[in-house]
């Protein structure tokens, strides 16, 4: 178990060190989250599935046309002479 030291600033911010930083691969302007368990504060870094989540959800779901002519489609494509 990796235990290291830190103390609280002023403003109520920890610095998380390096070393944890590291072994989590936190990237500044990462989100993490905090939990209190009984007398303990616990640090985690976002899932992989939750990063997916979230950027599936920037795009807008999109309505496709009802009707597509497939031939127009595809021979807009090339140039006509």
């Amino acid at each position: 178990m990796l235990k290291l030291k830190s103390k609280i600033g002023p403003k109520g911010q920890v610095v998380i060190p390096k070393p944890i930083r590291d072994t989590l691969s936190l990237e500044p302007g990462e989100d993490v989250y905090f939990h209190v368990h009984e007398n303990e504060v616990i640090l985690e870094k976002k899932s992989g599935e939750e990063i997916l989540d979230e950027f599936i959800n920037q795009f807008k779901k999109r309505k496709l046309p009802k009707k597509i002519d497939w031939d127009e489609l595809y021979y807009s494509q090339f140039e006509r002479r």
